[in-house]
């Protein structure tokens, strides 16, 4: 059975675990722990917890329960001063931490209640902040305010770390250089992607990892991260935080029937689509380019008070492609 892993966190990160908990494949998520925005900054501030929006959206998605125990770990409270925001499933994972004395010990516990199928890991334990410094000079602290900037968003980010340091876990460098395929993206470039590049031994395991390393391309740019971006920047800059060539495979959507009105949702957020410029740029690296867009708009939550992607990819038609390139 093929091992395959997948580094990121958000919803991309939840789409790509979607089109695969039907593989045979030994699945392991492992996950950005920068997040500090809506009830993750709670959960940081309040509950002296790390993030773990991205642990439940992991969770969901590879979860064998039925829909409803699933829905109810998605499930954000929208009444109730104080408590609107949450998400069942983060309170969830906040009180098993507190019983079962570790957050480790939650996730192992929680994975178990709901079934899941593979593994979740965080890919590390420090409590750090995500720094982006940018071509101006200035430098912006915490995830959140990368991800919703209050500063010009055109700016492009120049160089991403992690205050202090944060390093990757045995059990996480043990998955990677185990790996038969690992998949990067799709999802906020710098906070979900780069975010763990940027965690000390990561791109160290990436190197000496035999792996098929496949990289999803982003559907749109995102003012603030990827500001009309085309799919050649994404690599310019990732190029500093690890080799380009170590990337086998780079999946792009070439279906352009998006949703009806959604792009003009898009447009008020300055983002567009992702214009592919790749033709011949990187000639070691298999360029696929197949219909994986969803073409149906992705409905807001209520009481949610973080922007969310809208236009997502669609993890049925994304499961038939990632089937082919890692083999079954």
């Amino acid at each position: 059975m093929k091992k395959v892993v997948v580094i990121g966190g958000g919803t991309g990160t939840y789409t790509v675990l979607l089109s695969l908990r039907h593989k045979p494949y030994e699945i392991t998520a492992l996950l950005t722990m920068v997040d500090d925005g809506g009830s993750n900054k709670v959960l940081r501030d309040e509950f002296g917890l790390l993030p773990t929006s991205g642990v439940r959206l992991a969770m969901v998605a590879l979860s064998s329960r039925p829909s409803l125990l699933r829905e109810l770990f998605l499930y954000r409270y929208h009444k109730g001063q104080g408590i609107s925001g949450m998400t069942f499933g983060n309170l969830f994972l906040a009180a098993v931490a507190d019983i079962a004395g570790s957050q480790e010990k939650a996730i192992e516990q929680t994975s178990e209640i709901l079934k899941v199928k593979g593994k979740i890991l965080p890919i590390s334990h420090e409590d750090v902040r995500l720094v982006a410094q940018y071509e101006n000079g200035l430098e912006v602290v915490g995830e959140h305010q990368i991800d919703e900037p209050e500063h010009d968003g055109k700016l492009r980010i120049k160089k991403l770390f992690t205050r202090p340091a944060a390093t990757i876990t045995e059990k996480a460098r043990e998955e990677i250089l185990n790996a038969d395929a690992i998949i990067l993206g799709p999802g906020d470039f710098y906070t979900n992607t780069i975010a763990n590049l940027v965690v000390s031994g990561v791109v160290d395991a990436l190197l000496g990892s035999k792996a098929q390393i496949i990289f999803i391309m982003n559907l749109m740019t995102k003012y603030g991260e990827a500001y009309n971006y085309r799919a050649s920047t994404y690599f310019e800059d990732l190029v500093q935080y690890m080799p380009v060539e170590r990337i086998n495979t780079v999946l792009l959507n070439n279906d352009m029937k998006f949703p009806p009105g959604a792009l003009g949702k898009y447009e008020d957020e300055h983002s567009i689509p992702v214009m592919d410029d790749l033709d011949g740029l990187y000639p070691n690296m298999k360029v696929v380019r197949a219909p994986i867009l969803s073409r149906k708009e992705a409905d807001p939550q209520k009481g949610d008070v973080l922007k969310r992607s809208m236009i997502r990819h669609d993890y049925k038609k994304l499961a038939k492609v990632l089937g082919e390139l890692i083999g079954e």
